[in-house]
């Protein structure tokens, strides 16, 4: 998860280090909305891999929980910033009146996501299956940073004189449906990869055999407890003169 949080902010702060040198207006709002999520998305992957450094040690719970309970809350600001976002770069580049529907469908999402992170959050999960998830959501969120490095490339590679006229409808489109769907998508995966307050990693335990299923010792021998110090039986103790012998 570490991994995964240091290849996010390293690519976006390079993203923004761009961003804050373009010139063309809305180039500049497409890519901000690319650049966007991959902040809340790190935020959220350091959360998860710190709460994991702590999860094995039974003194460290009341952090956990708090750790756990402020990961929750990102996840909120996160989705709700991105759907503020998306809001302000349909006003700004879409024609006014043109294409409704992109509105409610934000919304919609946001709002699913909303739900299932605050049922996540109270609702009672399997707990097994957080080991594995860590690896998926740290696999899922490296595919999202480079897929957001594809699509920044892109912009950035067309022409300015594509952007004269304003956004096109499929960029705009695109651009608004893509930056909340798809960090929405990583943040509920990240927060079924975030261990509970009662998960503790230990080491693995040797099993015990039950006394009934022992191995016996092999034939003419005695058991391992009975042996007496120097390997000497108790009946070649109790007779010196065959030990001269």
């Amino acid at each position: 998860m570490f991994i995964a949080g240091l290849v996010t902010f390293a690519l976006d702060s390079f993203l923004f280090g761009v961003i804050a040198g373009e010139r063309t207006c809305p180039r500049v709002w497409t890519e901000t909305t690319v650049a966007a999520g991959m902040l809340g998305v790190g935020s959220l992957t350091l959360f998860t891999g710190l709460a994991w450094l702590i999860a094995g040690r039974s003194e460290f719970e009341s952090p956990l929980q708090f750790i756990r309970v402020t990961a929750y809350g990102l996840s909120l600001v996160t989705v709700g910033q991105l759907t503020v976002t998306a809001h302000d770069y349909l006003r700004d580049v879409r024609p006014e009146g043109t294409y409704p529907w992109l509105d409610w469908l934000v919304r919609a999402w946001s709002a699913l996501i909303a739900l299932v992170v605050v049922g996540h959050a109270f609702a009672p999960r399997l707990r097994y299956k957080a080991h594995r998830a860590v690896n998926h959501a740290a696999y899922l969120g490296i595919a999202y940073v480079l897929s957001c490095a594809l699509i920044f490339g892109l912009l950035t590679a067309v022409d300015r004189s594509y952007w004269a006229d304003g956004v096109s409808p499929g960029v705009f489109i695109a651009a608004a449906l893509l930056s909340v769907m798809l960090p929405g998508l990583v943040v509920v995966v990240q927060l079924m990869a975030f261990p509970s307050a009662t998960v503790a990693v230990r080491p693995p335990v040797a099993p015990t055999l039950p006394a009934s299923r022992e191995p016996s010792p092999p034939h003419g021998k005695p058991p391992a407890g009975e042996a007496s110090v120097g390997s000497e039986s108790p009946s070649a103790v109790g007779r010196p003169a065959d030990n001269i012998e």
